[in-house]
């Protein structure tokens, strides 16, 4: 089987923010994803990852594309080998051309896995140009993507199906609507990532564009992980977050959680949310993000992230593991297996 992985950021479309976010008020001052340090470096280490575990798994022939600037980061890839010796196939794209690689490489391959921002609709803009160009999407399907993508329609379905997430509100043009302690809450563009546009609220609403305000919740951030086969969801270990970066909520590292109670805590909070959502026609990984609180009456969930998520790299270095709900051991080679032959 042969697979395209592809990672907007460091695979060619970085220059996409600049076709639509001068539209967009929330986002207009990003015109390349390479302004953003914690975007390349998540980006280009979630792209590694995923080339060592496709590489590894048998008869798979693994494609990628790397943005041409990034010549030293293709090279690495291209040196990357399994037991027998192959290496991916990497073709370095023009950013100034952002699609005519990856519709290429889509039209050519078996499967396309896409690791793209959510932010302004961009992930949706490549699964269309996917589809459009002849490939096989392997990945969320578009009701799993469309509360991934709008944090708003995130927080309408789960007041609907009764999920636990933080007060919430709106902000159109500095017209606010909803209950929130403006002093204690945060302005996040409504298709956003990696915490781009996220700010403290202080009390002062933006005057331009559309935003969600969210009240700020404490405890723990913690991101559960799982791999969508044929037979429904398999939970993974979860993973702390460490936040931080310019505004506080850029992701800057992973570890896999120890603490058997905030295992079990996670673990049941992100069920009952998969128990909820729409994944029948979705393969592949899933993630989300929670906050727990001091007690379990306190933890909330924060956001679904439809696509491969940043503690990728964590969980896939762990040797073997139990999900949630399972007697015997596996790893994620062998989930991802299944899920992409549908076994």
């Amino acid at each position: 089987m042969r697979v395209y992985l592809y990672e907007m950021v460091s695979g060619g479309g970085a220059f996409l923010p600049s076709s639509v976010t001068r539209e967009d008020s929330c986002l207009a001052e990003l015109d390349d994803f390479h302004q953003v340090p914690s975007l390349i470096t998540d980006g280009s280490r979630m792209l590694e990852q995923l080339v060592r575990l496709f590489l590894n798994l048998p008869d798979f022939e693994v494609w990628i594309s790397v943005d041409s600037r990034l010549k030293s980061f293709g090279q690495r890839l291209q040196s990357i080998t399994n037991t027998v010796g192959d290496s991916p196939m990497v073709l370095f794209a023009d950013p100034t051309t952002p699609w005519a690689v990856f519709e290429e490489c889509c039209r050519g391959a078996d499967r396309t896995i896409l690791v793209a921002p959510e932010l302004a609709n961009l992930l949706e803009t490549a699964v269309a140009k996917c589809l459009i160009a002849g490939g096989s999407f392997f990945g969320a399907d578009r009701k799993l993507r469309k509360l991934g993508i709008d944090k708003i329609a995130l927080h309408r379905w789960a007041e609907e199906h009764q999920v636990e997430m933080p007060a919430w509100g709106t902000s159109v043009d500095g017209v606010m609507t909803g209950e929130v302690d403006s002093t204690n809450a945060i302005c996040k563009p409504v298709m956003g990532t990696g915490g781009v546009g996220v700010r403290w609220l202080h009390g002062d609403l933006p005057r331009i564009g559309t935003w969600l305000i969210e009240r700020v919740v404490p405890g723990k951030a913690v991101s559960v992980a799982a791999i969508l086969t044929s037979e429904g969801p398999v939970l993974l270990p979860p993973c702390y977050q460490s936040l931080g970066g310019e505004s506080g909520f850029e992701f800057q590292d992973g570890t896999v959680v120890k603490d058997p109670v905030h295992i079990e805590r996670a673990w049941r909070l992100a069920d009952e949310v998969f128990s909820e959502l729409p994944l029948e026609a979705s393969r592949g990984w899933i993630g989300l993000d929670l906050i727990l609180g001091e007690d379990p009456d306190k933890d909330f969930l924060i956001e679904v992230n439809p696509r491969i998520t940043s503690t990728i790299e964590n969980l896939a270095s762990l040797a073997e593991f139990v999900p949630y709900q399972c007697d015997k051991s596996t790893n994620v080679s062998e989930l991802m297996l299944a899920a992409a032959v549908g076994k």
